[in-house]
């Protein structure tokens, strides 16, 4: 049996003090940056994660509910709106209860770690929520479910199905929202695709793809364009499927929520929504609609499903329930005009960067 690698013999390696790695695990200052490097790389190496047992005998016991962010805020710039939201509901669900509450925003400009359970394990969380979505070669939430504490992550990953999590079935938007514009009669559909890299955009795919070979009908990957949080990414991408005569229809799976620059894509590519060709758009909000020209809306219950999955955990710490939560809200297609008329303006989108 291969022996676990440990803080000293990373040290030993790097020909330095044990201190002076556990500085740069935690990043902490009084590194020169080449040592720091050295260490990083050899951590990368070999594969190396604290051991939170063995801290936790030189440490108090954990006190916090510790709020983590899989993926750097820079690629999923949540809207201040949502962080609102976010902090009435911990303050609803755990501060009413006396529970402390601790935000990790790691930075993750630093080589590239992708550290954001230091707080599991360092010893310093007694449950943790992953806010965000997960990338499809994360390893970290699975050492968080190897460690025992009760945890919910705002996303599914498909390599590990144990994951506790608490989500919106993506694949399954996609399907639906593809399906239905196949059954207007289009066979050749765009799809804008967000989080390229990370579950949901893969879930997405899936979906798409599902839809299509139920039908009959090939995927094309040029069909696909990956869209980031931004106006410009949007725009960009919109217009290249526009451009294509072929595509009747387009799905929105972005998640931007921006009417404007898929305008602004329409007008560049001479088309009309509604006329020349239709569009499924995707949106967090229940009734409000983001683009009326759209054939149909699809409900992402991403702020309800958070929710939910906050609520079994607040359970799960009080020893109310003991495994894993499995929390899978599904979305809602609307075609009826029962949104309100006004568009969502940019400062309540559930993603927003501003330009």
């Amino acid at each position: 049996m291969k022996r676990k690698v440990t803080i000293y013999d990373i040290a030993k390696e790097a020909g330095v003090s044990p201190k002076t790695v556990s500085k740069v695990i935690n990043n902490k200052d009084g590194v020169k940056f080449e040592t720091r490097v050295k260490i990083l790389e050899i951590i990368k190496k070999t594969g190396y994660h604290p051991n939170i047992f063995a801290r936790s005998l030189r440490v108090n016991t954990p006190a916090c509910i510790g709020i983590t962010f899989p993926a750097p805020i820079e690629i999923v710039p949540f809207s201040s709106k949502f962080f609102l939201w976010l902090f009435y509901e911990l303050y609803r669900i755990f501060g009413k209860k006396g529970e402390y509450i601790c935000f990790d925003f790691m930075p993750y400009e630093t080589f590239e770690i992708r550290n954001y359970a230091r707080g599991v394990f360092d010893n310093l969380f007694r449950a943790c929520v992953l806010v965000g979505p997960i990338a499809l070669n994360d390893t970290t939430v699975r050492k968080i479910h190897d460690a025992g504490i009760p945890y919910v992550a705002f996303g599914r990953l498909s390599s590990f199905p144990e994951i506790s999590h608490a989500t919106v079935d993506y694949e399954y938007s996609a399907y639906i929202s593809t399906k239905f514009l196949i059954e207007r009669g289009h066979k050749v559909i765009g799809f804008l695709q967000a989080f390229d890299g990370y579950q949901p955009g893969a879930e997405r795919i899936a979906g798409y793809r599902r839809a299509l070979e139920e039908f009959g009908i090939p995927f094309n990957k040029d069909l696909v364009q990956p869209v980031k949080f931004n106006f410009d990414s949007l725009y960009r991408s919109a217009c290249y499927l526009l451009s294509n005569p072929s595509i009747t229809a387009i799905v929105d799976g972005s998640g931007n929520e921006d009417p404007i620059a898929l305008r602004e894509a329409s007008r560049l590519a001479g088309k009309e929504f509604g006329k020349d060709v239709e569009i499924v758009i995707w949106t967090y909000e229940e009734r409000r609609m983001i683009l009326r020209e759209a054939i149909a809306h699809v409900w992402l219950p991403v702020r309800e499903s958070a929710t939910h999955g906050l609520e079994e955990l607040s359970k799960w710490i009080a020893e109310e329930r003991s495994e894993p939560i499995r929390v899978l809200y599904p979305p809602r297609l609307d075609t009826a005009r029962t949104r309100i008329e006004v568009e969502i303006p940019p400062e309540d989108r559930l993603f927003y960067r501003e330009s």
